[in-house]
Formats: structure tokens, C-alpha cells, sequence
């Protein structure tokens, strides 16, 4: 179960990294990291072969799939292998909204160039897809098998969500960064 969690967290999050990387404005703050790691050679080029490809995709996978791609992340490491379901339910619920909330707080005071970002409802939409589907996705894998769930006191567990969000945060909110 561990790794499917893993998978379920890690490839969706990779995956938004990369269209972002790919095919993004290089002045987002991921490229800072480019920079300083020294790659941007290997950058350039990946998006130079990658360009080819840009005319097969629609606009919202290249502008929203990302943040859907980043919060389904965020759900799978807050809600699968949970022994308090809707504890973890009610919270990540509770940080949906927020994203929600935080894409309304564009529309009045964002824009091209802005740390907020820019309004778009279709970041909502992909917002409301990965929210519905990594909550019904959790609730296969609960009623799949409950020995697969290591079991952990209130504590931890309400301090890694804290935790997790904090980071997810951080990485979610880059992207937005001059």
C-alpha cells in the first residue's frame, strides 16, 4: 500500500513539474533551481525537442493540469493509508477550499507578472476534478483491505498533515513566484 501511495503522490507531482518545466515561461521560479543546480543546458534542450509536441496539447493541460495534477498529489498523501479517514477527509477538504479560495483572490488581485498568479476557472475545474477523484480513488483503497494501514496516535498523524501541507504549500506556490 506504501507504494502505491508513493506512486499515487509522487508521479502526479513529477509529471506537473515537467509540463512546467517543458513548456512554461522560464521565468517561473522553478528555473532559479535550474540554475543553481547547474542543468540548464539539459533544460534548454528538453524543451527545444519538447516544443515539437506543444501543438497536441490543449491549453489547460499546459495551464492547469499542473495545479489539479499538484493538489490530487496532495489528497493521496493526506487520505490513503489513514486510520481517521475523516479526519484526513475534513482537511483535505478544507485545503481544497483554500485553493479555490486563493484562485477567487486572483481574479481581484493578480495578473500576468503578480506572486498571486491569474484568475482562470478552468484551475477550478481541474482543482474539483483532482479533489473528487483522489477522494473516491481513497475510498476503493479503504474498503479494499484494512490490514494494510499502519496505525498511528492523533498526534502524528495531525502533525504530518500539518507537515505535508506546509511543503506541498511551498511547492504548489513556487510555480507562482517571480
Amino acid at each position: 500500500m506504501k507504494k502505491i501511495k508513493f506512486l499515487l503522490t509522487f508521479i502526479p507531482l513529477s509529471l506537473g513539474i515537467l509540463i512546467y518545466l517543458l513548456y512554461r515561461s522560464r521565468k517561473l521560479f522553478y528555473y532559479n533551481f535550474i540554475h543553481l543546480f547547474n542543468i540548464n543546458g539539459y533544460i534548454v534542450l528538453a524543451r527545444e525537442s519538447a516544443h515539437i509536441y506543444r501543438p497536441l496539447f490543449p491549453t489547460w493541460v499546459i495551464y492547469s493540469l499542473p495545479d489539479g495534477l499538484w493538489l490530487f498529489s496532495v489528497g493521496s498523501l493526506i487520505l490513503l493509508c489513514r486510520n481517521r479517514y475523516f479526519l484526513h477527509l475534513i482537511w483535505f477538504l478544507f485545503i481544497y477550499l483554500l485553493t479555490i479560495l486563493q484562485e477567487y483572490l486572483q481574479k481581484f488581485f493578480g495578473g500576468h507578472g503578480t506572486a498571486v498568479g491569474t484568475f482562470d476557472k478552468t484551475d477550478i475545474i481541474a482543482f474539483t476534478y483532482a479533489f473528487v477523484t483522489i477522494v473516491l480513488i481513497s475510498l476503493v483503497f479503504r474498503k479494499i483491505d484494512n490490514k494494510f494501514r499502519y496505525k498511528e496516535n492523533l498526534y502524528i498523524e495531525l502533525s504530518e498533515n500539518i507537515f505535508y501541507t506546509l511543503i506541498f504549500f511551498i511547492i504548489g506556490i513556487l510555480p507562482n513566484m517571480l
